[in-house]
């Protein structure tokens, strides 16, 4: 009995003196799957047209290149959404690359200021709280369309405020969809009495 337990303690001993928990040894282990990379932390940015990171694991902007498609990959990324129309031009293939990478293509088509629905930024947070979606990419030609729609996602889904959304959608990036983003907003409001639009301006 005393010689299989003298091992053992020899194991943990040396293990302690390295400054490794003996249960990170077993964490370590070629059968046990590693954690999902980025959950939870700012994920790494990638240089896609006017690129942004979030701490919520997005990293947004405008088309990416297939190279950078590459590098997205290669960075964690686990799910693709573009807000582009089938009917624009610029991306084609990518869903074909991404889909063959591994990843989750998504297509949320935003024809402009009239694709900020209330539709679309739900369908938005569902892409973007299923299992296993994050870190996630969310595009379009130039970032201005993916701001301005997390923004109506914020009021929309996540129900803040309608300033704090604007900010929020501001904060991204947004500069040509504020006006659109407002009246969106402001719709809602006249018809949904139980939202915060007290500070909306």
């Amino acid at each position: 009995m005393l010689h299989r337990v003298i091992p053992v303690i020899g194991l943990i001993l040396s293990l302690g003196m390295l400054g490794v928990p003996p249960h990170a040894a077993a964490d370590r282990s070629p059968d046990k799957p590693s954690a999902p990379k980025n959950i939870d932390e700012t994920p790494p940015l990638i240089p896609i047209p006017n690129a942004r990171v979030t701490k919520t694991g997005l990293l947004i902007g405008g088309q990416p290149s297939p190279a950078q498609l590459k590098l997205i990959h290669d960075a964690g990324y686990r799910t693709v959404v573009t807000l582009r129309p089938e009917s624009e031009r610029g991306d084609e293939g990518e869903q074909a690359s991404v889909e063959r990478m591994g990843m989750k293509f998504v297509s949320i088509p935003v024809p402009g200021a009239a694709g900020l629905t209330e539709d679309n930024a739900r369908a938005l947070g569902r892409a973007l709280t299923e299992q296993d979606a994050l870190p996630a990419v969310v595009h379009c030609s130039t970032g201005q369309r993916v701001s301005a729609l997390l923004g109506l996602k914020a009021f929309v889904v996540d129900r803040m405020s309608a300033a704090a959304a604007i900010d929020l959608a501001k904060g991204l990036g947004m500069k040509k969809f504020e006006a659109a983003l407002r009246e969106r907003i402001a719709e809602i409001c006249r018809t949904d009495k139980s939202r915060n639009c007290e500070d909306l301006q």
